[in-house]
């Protein structure tokens, strides 16, 4: 048993105490712990103490109840809660609070589940029906443990056919099952005895068994699975856990029409429940023609009609595709049968739960997390070819790899010796690099592992004569000296019990290599997971301490659902470790602004009573959904008109072409020009020249348009659009702007005059690229891709304005702009004199710019009140070139 066990079981008995001091937390635990005679003996008072704390950190988690999104529904589940036993459920919570679950989060978790199946429908009501709707969590978040609940619940009630459908990887179906065995059945399908199989809410009982007809070996088979009876006479629940994968979900349709007796008729008077996890992952429709859905799209259709009465629930923590399903027009997006019509929920994460928003801003907690990889490019960049000759890996990846050791012994120190610990390698989508990688990986490990236990034992100074032990010194040194509470002895000291067990793993499509965590349960699993996309979506790396991720996409799913590092890090979540490239660091920053705002949205139309559909339309029209029409539409090389709405929006200029620099700097100069001959600006230390309050619609349309903008590569910066939108307003809420040239208070003027002002430069580091039809531009990086510091949307913004923002929000010291932006009344062009360095040949900005002076800028568009009016994008094959590389599926691992 582990040190974590101890404190799950502590935890379910402080869970049903009345009052739980820091008193009682350290007595349940000294009671408890002889029940655990291996680890009596090797504990000391120092891990008791810090278990003491972990269970006091654990008891103190909450998390806010679920929002949701509906059309009018007569509520049915609380008028039949008064007769109901919930035997599946309530094993379940039992389950839960065994492992660690405190009762505010297992509060929720009932409150949410109530709230989710009982949208679904009555399994009582007669006649025929069929729900849609959608659930909106975080990666990693506990979306498994939420359905699971909601499966138990809705057993409960009388559904009698469940079927979950995971991604398309078996790793992911595997792991799913085991899951559902632990959480619903109570039976392991790999126990060979009867005494042996009952696990996780088994152990609470077997008086009801629901028909499992999915194994941890085996996929749904057609021709062994001969139930004997009709499904109306099932007395429990069936259940399978199935791939997404078309060939199986159309045997499953085959065996229904069999066992049903009659081709093509729906099977009456069973309610059916589908749960789809990782809903935005091949579910969604994204043929070209409407009339021949994609395969996995089509057989889940068909799976549905099969019965009369039935349930789909997706669930996804990136709603971009569903939202999107067939985005050509609205009518055929209501008509799509997988689009959630009847309701969305946005659940909410724990208050331990680590997520984008505390890892990639600067303000976040665990920004410290992040280590900028730039030594990558020669040997392993971003985008190369199957072919990839790879000799030596990365310094960077060395240091990484000595990390995950060190974290490993701090672990070991911690009591969390037999917990599992995971190390994520990704780097290539090819299955030959990963090869490659593996190997020079694995080939590191043992230089480690023979330092450690020829070196580690001796004195400091003698041990680090030994170049490698010396190299994992130089690690600590720079990862973790003073920032955690182990010393450096103490580490040295347990480096052999923490290098020894770790073993390197290739983890693809082609790779006998298994991360099969619960084989490993009594000593843990202690693995470097090298691979691409089987551990890109849904699977969970256990106890991941250190990260490395090389990918270069800008789709958001992708991008999130890469991220392995959220989730729960209890214990050790000091300890954690992400290296990756500044750009996708950058990325990481915006995506999660972009969530963020996604959110608040949600919430606010929650408010408002509006309808699935209506959220559908509007984050269709938010302008990141070119990302999302791109992806579905430009494989076939076409052009792609694209509408979205600038309401609400911030608009910048974060690509800037080479050969239009001085012609920019001109336009910004006649601009500058004009407006002094119209007023005199006020000159703010906090911003630099503002105008307020001026009637200037035609003067700023003039500016866009003439501003070279890089169109294929800019995409939301085109002139055309912009201008379309404004004039369509500029005669009532568009009519009068506040103008800012952005000028620093301390530095040195610019040596090129703007008319009659010479502004002090702002400091952006950026990439200097050349797009595939051969521009040459600046890709300015600063976090979250922005060209404007953060903040600088307050600018001209009242004093009455800037309080309603901040007192509707939750954290006052880092209310994101999208948020100020909502509560401005004007626009505002932002107008940027920029001092650029060349990040990747200056890293430490001692040379002069490599280009001063440059424009750039910006508009924020307050919301608008008019119907919404959108205005027409163009997407291009070079825009999708330049921000995928290739046309070929990210899935696709060759």
């Amino acid at each position: 048993m582990s040190l974590q066990d101890l404190q799950n079981n502590a935890i379910g008995i402080l869970s049903n105490m009345p009052a739980r001091t820091p008193e009682q937390v350290r007595l349940v635990l000294r009671t408890v712990l002889p029940l655990y005679p291996d680890l009596s003996a090797t504990i000391n008072d120092g891990q008791i103490e810090e278990a003491a704390r972990q269970i006091e950190a654990r008891l103190s988690i909450s998390m806010s109840d679920a929002s949701t999104i509906q059309v009018e529904f007569e509520e049915w589940l609380p008028g039949r809660r008064a007769s109901l036993t919930p035997y599946y459920y309530d094993r379940y919570r039992k389950h839960l609070a065994n492992r660690g679950f405190g009762s505010a989060v297992l509060g929720v978790l009932d409150k949410d589940t109530d709230k989710i199946v009982g949208l679904m429908q009555d399994p009582e009501k007669p006649g025929r029906w069929a729900r849609r709707g959608l659930v909106v969590g975080h990666v990693q978040s506990g979306k498994t443990a939420n359905y699971t609940g909601v499966i138990c619940k809705a057993a409960d009630y009388g559904y009698k056919f469940i079927v979950i459908l995971t991604g398309i990887q078996e790793d992911l179906r595997v792991q799913t099952q085991e899951r559902i065995e632990e959480g619903f059945t109570g039976r392991s399908s790999e126990a060979t005895n009867g005494r042996e199989s009952a696990i996780g809410v088994g152990l609470y009982g077997l008086e009801r068994q629901p028909i499992c007809l999915t194994t941890r070996a085996d996929d749904f088979r057609s021709a062994t699975r001969d139930l004997g009876v009709f499904l109306q006479s099932l007395s429990e629940p069936l259940v399978l856990v199935m791939k997404k994968n078309s060939r199986t979900l159309a045997n499953l349709i085959d065996w229904l029409e069999i066992g049903n007796g009659q081709a093509g008729a729906r099977i009456s008077r069973v309610p059916m429940l589908l749960i789809d996890d990782e809903a935005d992952n091949a579910s969604v429709n994204v043929s070209k023609n409407d009339d021949s859905p994609s395969a996995i799209n089509d057989r889940i259709r068909k799976l549905l009609d099969s019965f009369d009465r039935n349930v789909y629930l997706g669930y996804t923590a990136t709603p971009f595709a569903n939202i999107f399903i067939d985005p050509d027009s609205r009518d055929a997006m209501e008509r799509e049968d997988l689009f959630p019509r009847d309701f969305i929920i946005s659940l909410d994460a724990p208050t331990n739960y680590v997520g984008a928003s505390r890892i990639f801003p600067e303000s976040g907690d665990l920004h410290g997390t992040l280590t900028t990889v730039d030594d990558h490019v020669d040997l392993l960049p971003e985008k190369h070819k199957i072919s990839h000759p790879l000799t030596q890996i990365p310094e960077s990846l060395k240091e990484a790899v000595r990390t995950f050791v060190l974290a490993r012994a701090i672990r070991v120190l911690r009591g969390q010796d037999k917990s599992h610990s995971s190390m994520l390698v990704n780097a290539s989508r090819f299955n030959e690099v990963q090869t490659k990688l593996t190997g020079l990986v694995s080939d590191l490990m043992s230089t480690i592992r023979s330092a450690c236990s020829g070196h580690a034992g001796l004195p400091e100074e003698d041990a680090l004569r030994d170049p490698e032990m010396n190299r994992l010194h130089e690690a600590w040194r720079s990862q973790y000296e003073g920032q955690v509470p182990e010393t450096w002895r103490d580490v040295q000291a347990a480096l052999v019990r923490a290098a020894g067990p770790i073993e390197v793993r290739k983890v693809n499509s082609k790779s006998p290599d298994k991360l099969d965590y619960r084989r490993y349960k009594n000593e843990g699993l202690h693995v470097i997971a090298i691979g691409g996309f089987a551990l890109s979506r849904g699977f969970t790396l256990e106890g991941l301490t250190v990260s490395y991720f090389l990918r270069n996409s800008m789709m958001y799913d992708t991008l999130l659902q890469m991220g392995r590092w959220f989730g729960y890090r209890d214990g050790y979540a000091d300890i954690c470790r992400i290296f990756m490239t500044e750009e996708a660091i950058d990325w990481y920053a915006h995506i999660s602004d972009a969530i963020d705002e996604l959110r608040d949205e949600f919430n606010r139309m929650e408010r408002a009573g509006a309808r699935p559909v209506d959220f559908g339309l509007k984050v269709r029209a938010h302008p990141e959904s070119l990302i999302v029409t791109a992806r579905n539409k430009m494989r076939s090389g076409q052009k792609v008109n694209h509408s979205v709405s600038l309401s609400g929006k911030l608009i910048e200029t974060t690509r800037l072409r080479t050969d239009a620099i001085a012609a920019n700097r001109e336009v910004l100069s006649d601009l500058l020009t004009t407006l002094s001959d119209l007023s005199t600006p006020e000159n703010s230390n906090e911003f630099g020249y503002l105008w307020k309050d001026i009637s200037v619609a035609p003067l700023v349309r003039n500016f866009v348009t003439r501003f070279q903008n890089h169109d294929d590569v800019a995409l939301i910066t085109q002139a055309e659009p912009i201008n379309a939108y404004i004039k369509a307003r500029e005669s009532d809420e568009l009519e009068r702007w506040d103008i800012c040239l952005f000028s620093l208070s301390t530095g040195d003027r610019s040596s090129v005059s703007f008319g009659p002002y010479s502004p002090t430069p702002q400091s952006r580091s950026s990439l200097w690229k050349r797009s595939p039809a051969g521009v040459d531009y600046i890709a300015v990086s600063g976090k979250a891709l922005r060209v404007g510091g953060r903040g600088q949307v307050k600018a001209g913004m009242s004093v009455e304005e800037r309080s309603a923002a901040e007192q509707s929000w939750k954290d006052t010291s880092d209310i994101p702009d999208w948020h100020y932006i909502k509560h401005r009344t004007r626009p505002l062009l932002m107008l940027h004199v920029l001092d650029v360095w060349d990040k990747e040949k200056d890293k430490e900005k001692v040379n002069p710019p490599a280009e001063p002076s440059v424009v750039a800028w910006g508009i924020a568009f307050p919301e608008s009140g008019h119907e919404t009016t959108e205005v027409t994008y163009v997407v291009n094959t070079t825009w999708w070139a330049e921000n995928y590389g290739t046309t070929e599926d990210d899935a696709d691992e060759d």
